[in-house]
């Protein structure tokens, strides 16, 4: 109960606070790379990856890509840090290359946050959900382990289709 409280808090003062004075604190990547050589903290990467994931879209779109993240990192298949889950990648069997998790955090573009007011946006809520336990407010939100844009077409054989919401599609692991 005291840690909800000292988050309150602490979400409180960011929320009245001056830009430049929670802008200091937060370590946001200034060049494509640095994103996978900066040490920054959960709820760093927990909103970045909110940001650029979500970027553009309603509300609701940000919370299901936080969601996924959350379930991610309580799902046995995967690393139990926001920073593990957003920064993982593999090798792909087709082309050798290393493949990442989320795009954006291997697509050279900047990972910087340049609009300011959204990405403080992105970090309440990475808050909310790493710390005060959010979820996003759609049935079945704690089994959604995977989304992708509906222009691309993964072969996911262990993913069953749950439903699509803007420009995303998300999954649910086959049997659960």
């Amino acid at each position: 109960m005291i840690i909800k409280f000292f988050i309150m808090l602490v979400i409180l003062s960011i929320s009245y606070s001056e830009a430049a004075t929670w802008q200091d604190s937060i370590v946001i990547p200034e060049t494509p790379n640095d994103v996978l050589k900066v040490e920054m903290s959960d709820v760093d990467c927990l909103a970045l990856n909110i940001y650029h994931e979500a970027r553009g879209e309603r509300a609701l779109g940000h919370a299901l890509v936080a969601q996924v993240t959350m379930n991610r990192i309580r799902d046995l298949h995967y690393p139990n840090t926001a920073c593990g889950v957003v920064l993982l990648q593999r090798r792909s069997a087709k082309t050798g290359n290393m493949v990442p998790h989320f795009s954006w955090t291997l697509d050279g573009a900047s990972d910087s946050a340049s609009n300011k007011p959204i990405f403080k946006e992105a970090y309440l809520m990475a808050i909310e959900y790493l710390f005060m336990g959010k979820t996003a407010p759609v049935q079945g939100a704690n089994d959604l382990l995977s989304y992708h844009a509906d222009w691309v077409s993964p072969e996911w054989h262990d993913m069953e289709f749950v439903f699509k919401y803007d420009s995303h599609i998300f999954y649910k692991r086959r049997n659960s």
